[in-house]
């Protein structure tokens, strides 16, 4: 029984491999120079499910992390499987990745399971984000005050719960783009700091810019002015 248990743990990770699960982990590590790292000592499954700690409903979009990788987001039914190498114990790190798609926030955790316990599939209760805000504003060229369409704006913000940087693993950020008008909101949970990146990914034509802000100052919306990228300036004019 022990031999064919352990037969069908590795067709799983066979089939979990071959759907692209470690896909871009391994690209990451090649394309920073980083040695790749040796799938076949990750034979060590944890499996579970994130529930809702107010309601008890599973929570769909929540990534669950061992360290740098692996990493896999949870299903529609809140499922999870990944798996991990030989270790005495095993922190793994769960966070909303999609925002507030999934029926609210929910809050950043991170539990430590001894090796004698991994067998056991997990049931991990997060708890959703009670207090909410809103950040809105409008996005400028600087030189000619036209609003820029397709502007990504990403906001990253301290949480009290995470590593040594002061922020959740893998960051708690959430990302939206200008409309035609160069507007943008977003609904973020309450904190004490916001750092927010303004970045033209599409056209590339402006500079990347960084706003540090209060809850006091995104009561109003913030106005933000993108400069044309010297390139794009010395090109435009003839010089």
């Amino acid at each position: 029984m022990g031999k064919i248990l352990e037969k069908a743990r590795l067709i799983l990770r066979n089939v979990y491999i071959a759907l692209g699960a470690t896909a871009m982990p391994m690209l990451v590590h090649a394309g920073y120079g980083q040695r790749q790292p040796d799938l076949s000592s990750y034979t060590i499954p944890v499996e579970g499910r994130v529930f809702s700690e107010e309601t008890g409903e599973p929570v769909a979009g929540i990534s669950v992390r061992y360290g740098e990788w692996p990493y896999v987001n949870t299903d529609s039914d809140g499922r999870f499987l990944l798996y991990v190498h030989e270790e005495d114990s095993y922190t793994v790190w769960f966070s909303d990745i999609d925002g507030f798609k999934n029926g609210g926030y929910f809050s950043y955790k991170d539990i430590t399971i001894p090796r004698d316990e991994i067998a056991e599939p997990l049931a991990v209760s997060l708890s959703r984000e009670s207090q909410v805000a809103v950040i809105r504003g409008t996005v400028r060229s600087k030189e000619t005050g036209e609003p820029l369409s397709g502007i990504r704006v990403s906001v990253v913000y301290p949480s009290d719960s995470g590593n040594e940087s002061g922020y959740t693993p893998y960051g708690s950020y959430f990302e939206v783009s200008t409309d035609s008008d160069g507007q943008f909101s977003i609904q973020v949970p309450e904190r004490d700091a916001y750092s927010v990146y303004f970045t033209d990914y599409n056209e590339r034509l402006f500079q990347w810019k960084e706003m540090r802000v209060s809850p006091d100052e995104i009561k109003d919306a913030l106005k933000v002015d993108l400069e044309q990228k010297p390139d794009v300036n010395t090109e435009n004019t003839g010089e």
